[in-house]
């Protein structure tokens, strides 16, 4: 698909449109009896598919939240709180601070539950539960080991998921900073990027299959930390760290393929390296760095690409809205239709023009 001509001229509002898009097709995901989000659906048989992934759960309540906020529209404000009023009998202290219970959550407990628990409840309407917040965000400044990298799981396991669940614990941090203050909050994230990045990331530990995601949610703490410091030298060690993520996907011909084989496409790898990627290029820009056109070229080849999968005017009534694995899988879940809203809300955001 070519963007037209009168599209270009109102990438903004064409965006925007796709959001709210995305935001009756989040309706159509809400259970009837739970009146919490499903989270799968299969377009082909019109049912949907319960999966335990209470991560993801807890993530789109948040993400809801973040398409709600951006259109004004509060139409999903009774799932939201009936979402969260399930999850808080989910939190349970740990050495004076809070956690989720693993009982209810059917697995080990991490930073990642927690993340999304606080930016959930960050983004509910008033009145924010300070307490809570706090108390999460306290027990993943205790996750935090001497060299600046943080223990994802709160029992004593090994950890797992580390390429994620990092990045997310430190945008939750950074964003708690931003909106309470406490500059614990940032220090510690200041302390985990110097980690990640000279220890994990140039110290080869992030594989090609996991880069994109790496980098969506490294990126995304990491844009908050660069606009937080008022340290220049901070400043600029952050936007090379970035910097440097994203032209290594651009470098392994990630957006090149994406032109020449749409077809081959995840989606969910496209729409995460296009929220991060929207970070990368908001700093190039700020800082009239030469990488900003590049970046904005990739940023409209991802959106030429999401924005043909998302379902429009074709297939089932729940369908419309959302997006498939690929452009050949129907199937819809709803942290891949979340990251894509994501990725759109950013565009906006940043006033991309694709040409």
């Amino acid at each position: 698909m070519k963007l037209s001509a009168s599209a270009n001229s109102k990438m903004s509002d064409l965006l925007r449109e796709r959001v709210a898009l995305v935001f009756n097709w989040y309706q159509g995901m809400e259970n009837g009896e739970t009146g919490m989000l499903e989270y799968l659906y299969i377009p082909q048989a019109d049912r949907f598919v319960r999966e335990n992934c209470p991560i993801r759960d807890i993530a789109s309540v948040w993400d809801a939240e973040l398409i709600g906020e951006f259109l004004n529209k509060h139409e999903l404000q009774p799932m939201i709180e009936k979402s969260l009023h399930h999850f808080d009998e989910y939190l349970t202290e740990r050495e004076g601070h809070l956690i989720l219970d693993s009982s209810p959550l059917g697995e080990s407990s991490s930073i990642a539950h927690s993340a999304f628990m606080i930016l959930a409840l960050l983004y509910a309407p008033p009145a924010r539960r300070k307490k809570e917040i706090a108390g999460l965000a306290e027990e993943i400044l205790q996750q935090q080991r001497a060299d600046g990298s943080y223990k994802v799981c709160f029992a004593d396991l090994p950890d797992h998921g580390e390429e994620l669940y990092a990045g997310e614990a430190m945008l939750a941090l950074m964003e708690v900073h931003r909106q309470l203050g406490d500059a614990r909050f940032l220090q510690s994230v200041e302390h985990g990027f110097a980690y990640y990045d000279a220890c994990y990331f140039r110290g080869g530990r992030v594989g090609d299959d996991l880069l994109v995601f790496f980098a969506n949610w490294q990126s995304q703490a990491c844009r908050l930390l660069f606009e937080c410091t008022a340290n220049a030298v901070l400043k600029r060690n952050v936007a090379r760290y970035i910097f440097a993520m994203h032209d290594r996907i651009v470098d392994r011909g990630f957006y090149g393929d994406m032109e020449r084989h749409p077809e081959r496409q995840v989606s969910v790898e496209v729409a995460c390296a296009l929220e991060g990627l929207n970070d990368a290029y908001s700093i190039a820009r700020s800082l009239k760095d030469e990488r900003a056109d590049r970046y904005r070229h990739f940023i409209c080849t991802g959106l030429e690409y999401l924005l043909e999968l998302q379902c429009t005017d074709t297939g089932t009534a729940k369908e419309r809205g959302g997006f498939g694995v690929s452009l050949s899988e129907r199937a819809q879940r709803i942290d891949i239709t979340g990251h894509a809203a994501s990725a759109f809300i950013k565009g906006a955001e940043n006033g991309i023009e694709c040409g």
